[in-house]
């Protein structure tokens, strides 16, 4: 019974150090060393046998200082564990703290933590409606400039150093690849996200006349939409490799959880659906045509920018 006391005692001191600020068992541990290694010996210097006891526990002074300081460590992590819940059941309705702060700093942070930029123009908005999961319907919503950007950000995933060309004509080339120590691309890669829409021989026959003006022998073709047979079979003759969206969402998909959820997070950042200005990069906004004309997306910074990008149809 005696035992069994004691140790219940000893579990009970343990637990209230853990509980305790951990700056106490820190100080305490300083105390045991500077006790058991000076105080303690000149303490007893008449005393022979406490002398001897003294002698023999100066050398684990330091195993002694080290459980005090193991506890402080437990306790700091226990410090740190509540602040992080306190500050989750904050965030709840009528806490009042705002929910579109908190979910756009979490994107924010995810995406820092992943090393990867946050996208311009990623205005903040609220995390409500914000896709759970990578879809088909996901990556045919996402607007071409930021499409360019996942599509970037995938590689980078993968380990391969990769870099997206600059706003305005980009020569057919929308992202570098680097796969060896060279400096020079080894392939070029072209990125349409046209929605559900076929991309037709005519894109992918131009892009073959990149290649051979780049002298690059490898280059992939990244659509949201699909390819028509044509396209296909000219690509397949010309070391071209076609992904569609279907194929880019099964590649994603295969990507360790952790990486594809810091993808999604990035791709989905803000405003991801509304067009980009191709020559100035600020969000366009939808224009009613006139006379007839279909609608389409003007440069907010019209007339200084005269801009202009059509509505994405279907089919």
């Amino acid at each position: 019974m005696g035992s069994a006391s004691r140790s219940r005692n000893k579990a009970a001191s343990s637990s209230s150090l853990v509980s305790s600020p951990w700056q106490i068992s820190v100080a305490l541990a300083a105390l045991t060393y500077v006790g058991l290694k000076w105080v303690l010996p000149g303490l007893v210097i008449g005393n022979p046998i406490l002398k001897a006891l003294a002698g023999a526990l100066a050398p684990q002074a330091g195993l002694f200082a080290g459980v005090f300081l193991f506890i402080a460590v437990l306790a700091f992590v226990k410090t740190k564990a509540g602040q992080v819940r306190r500050g989750d059941s904050a965030a709840t309705p009528g806490s009042g703290i705002d929910h579109r702060l908190s979910a756009v700093n979490y994107r924010r942070e995810l995406q820092g933590f992943a090393g990867l930029p946050v996208p311009e123009n990623a205005v903040s908005s609220p995390g409500a409606g914000k896709p759970a999961v990578w879809t088909i319907e996901l990556i045919r919503d996402i607007e071409w400039k930021r499409f360019e950007d996942v599509c970037q950000q995938y590689y980078e995933s993968k380990g391969i150093r990769s870099e997206t060309t600059a706003l305005g004509p980009d020569g057919g080339i929308d992202i570098r690849l680097f796969q060896d120590d060279s400096g020079k691309a080894t392939s070029i890669v072209q990125c349409k996200a046209w929605g559900e829409r076929f991309v037709g021989v005519k894109p992918v026959r131009e892009l073959l006349g990149v290649m051979t003006h780049e002298k690059i022998v490898k280059a992939f073709f990244m659509t949201s939409g699909k390819y028509s047979d044509e396209a296909k079979d000219f690509a397949k003759a010309n070391r071209i490799t076609l992904i569609d969206g279907e194929m880019f969402l099964m590649m994603i998909n295969r990507l360790p959880e952790f990486a594809s959820d810091k993808l999604l997070a990035f791709a989905t950042a803000g405003d991801y659906r509304t067009p980009s200005c191709p020559r100035c990069g600020v969000k366009m906004r939808a224009v009613k045509g006139r006379g007839g004309k279909a609608d389409f997306w003007g440069c907010q910074r019209y007339p200084a920018c005269r801009q202009r990008l059509g509505m994405r149809r279907a089919g």
